[in-house]
């Protein structure tokens, strides 16, 4: 059956449809292996027929070859000679301008013409009319005389009167037609001297039109681009120095934290690294310096906690244990809850309570994702989330090159006056609290002993 199928090329609807997919694909595959094996054999007695000389003069197309023996090219405006692209627009320009200057010269002459031909035919009317009106006066006076006897000798006086009259009208038609002629002759060529200096002129205009448009659309888009180089720059020099501003900030804070480690080592006071940085807050912000804590109400390493919370309880917990010691959320200067803290509460309560307020409001909740916090942010027609890592006994955004702070303090009065980031610019402005009552970190608040090991 496949043999018989192979050799018509043909497939039976019926037989097909009783098929697999899988057989449908192998019947195909060897249907088309016979077709290229066909087309070999039919190829290699191609090739082997002698081939038949072209006939005497036949028509071919052959190319031109250059000294490598490839194909002769010739790129506009690059062979010795050409006409750059400039020159080739403006001989365009110049062309066009040409012919539309052509064209509106064909339309006033043919304008030109018209009127002087109503001029001739108004002037023929005119003596149309006056041929006319001799004759009727002839008439008359023919009519007039011929009532009397001695009109015959009248009407051959008048007769002859009328033929001189009559030679001399003749006369001066023919000197009017020749006079007219020549008038036309004059006409046609102050017409056309006057066309042909309107259209140099408008075709110069044209040209000068279109060159000064041509101008105008480099120079717009040479002046865009400058405009969008220089936008460029700008904004580098902003990152650069904003980058350099972050860069030194840090510097100093971490020459200032180690500065202080120093003094207190030296003075062999009996407080943690924690100690020095909180007791520096309290000073640099003329408050009294906290109390120094002892070995014994010292409170467990993060070392000790797993990589994430697993539950709320688990939370609550690890705030109380590391970071009420801290006085994370409090206000440096009241020592009393900050008006911006807010426990554990979900992305869409937070959203919630930033819904209606106006742009740089935000709040600081704990994360029950992280061992560390979450700044909620009323940006432009939406909300930001930015957590904060607090894994190393600092407090910082999650990422690389981030400034540290030794307190939950630090960091939000710094961003009150810096941008969290370069790019969108987020200033904490505006402190959202509480809307109801108890307040959502009564919880954490609540003393509980607890023990990590």
């Amino acid at each position: 059956m496949l043999q018989q199928i192979l050799k018509t090329m043909y497939v039976d609807p019926e037989i097909l449809s009783e098929l697999s997919e899988e057989q449908k694909q192998l019947l195909f595959f060897k249907m088309r292996e016979e077709q290229v094996r066909r087309y070999k054999e039919w190829d290699e007695k191609e090739d082997k027929k002698p081939k038949k000389p072209p006939k005497p003069g036949k028509r071919r197309i052959q190319f031109l070859k250059g000294a490598d023996g490839e194909p002769w090219t010739w790129v506009m405006g690059e062979g010795r000679g050409d006409a750059t692209i400039e020159e080739i627009m403006d001989r365009e320009d110049q062309l066009r301008a040409q012919r539309l200057a052509e064209k509106e010269a064909e339309e006033l002459k043919r304008k030109n013409e018209e009127l002087i031909r109503a001029k001739l035919q108004a002037e023929k009317e005119k003596l149309e009319r006056e041929k006319r009106q001799l004759a009727e006066a002839k008439r008359k006076e023919e009519e007039a005389y011929a009532s009397r006897k001695e009109a015959k000798m009248a009407a051959e006086r008048a007769r002859k009167a009328w033929a001189e009259q009559e030679r001399q009208a003749k006369e001066l038609e023919k000197k009017k037609e020749a006079e007219l002629k020549r008038k036309e002759q004059m006409e046609r060529r102050r017409s056309f001297e006057e066309v042909h200096k309107k259209a140099e002129k408008r075709a110069k205009e044209l040209y000068m039109s279109l060159k000064e448009a041509r101008e105008t659309a480099i120079k717009e888009a040479e002046q865009e681009q400058e405009r969008k180089e220089r936008e460029w720059r700008e904004q580098l020099q902003k990152q650069k120095a904003a980058d350099k501003r972050r860069s030194m900030l840090a510097r100093n804070a971490r020459e200032e934290f180690r500065r202080s480690v120093h003094m207190a080592m030296a003075d062999n006071k009996k407080q943690t690294v924690y100690d020095v940085a909180t007791q520096l807050q309290k000073q640099s912000l003329g408050g009294a310096a906290p109390a120094t804590r002892t070995s014994k109400t010292s409170s467990p390493t993060q070392a000790s906690l797993p990589a994430r919370p697993t539950s709320r309880q688990e939370v609550i917990r690890w705030f109380q244990d590391f970071e009420q010691p801290r006085q994370a959320g409090l206000d440096a200067r009241t020592h009393q809850p900050a008006a911006w803290f807010h426990g554990i509460i979900s992305r869409q309560e937070a959203e919630s309570l930033l819904e209606g307020r106006p742009v740089g409001s935000f709040l600081v909740r704990v994360s029950e994702r992280v061992w560390g916090y979450t700044i909620s942010y009323r940006a432009e027609g939406r909300y930001k989330h930015f957590l904060i890592d607090t894994s190393d006994n600092t407090y910082q955004f999650f990422g690389t090159n981030q400034l540290s702070h030794t307190s939950l303090w630090d960091l939000v009065n710094f961003h009150m006056s810096e941008p969290i980031s370069s790019t969108g610019g987020e200033v904490l402005k505006a402190p959202c609290g509480q809307k109801k009552q108890p307040p959502d970190y009564r919880d954490l608040m609540e003393q509980q002993n607890s023990s990590w090991l």
